[in-house]
């Protein structure tokens, strides 16, 4: 998922693209932020770019 949020996809496009529901994209990612120490998309594509 990072790497269609990395790419500038919204939710509504990743959910599209998986096949899913947005909603069901942004509790991903809300489970996703705080195991990568971010509170936020900004943060997570900034911590991406940083590898």
């Amino acid at each position: 998922m990072l790497f269609w949020v990395a790419r500038g996809k919204s939710n509504a496009e990743i959910a599209a693209i998986l096949g899913i529901k947005p909603a069901t994209v942004g509790k991903h990612l809300e489970r996703i932020y705080p195991k990568l120490g971010v509170e936020n998309r900004t943060a997570a594509i900034s911590l991406d770019s940083e590898d």
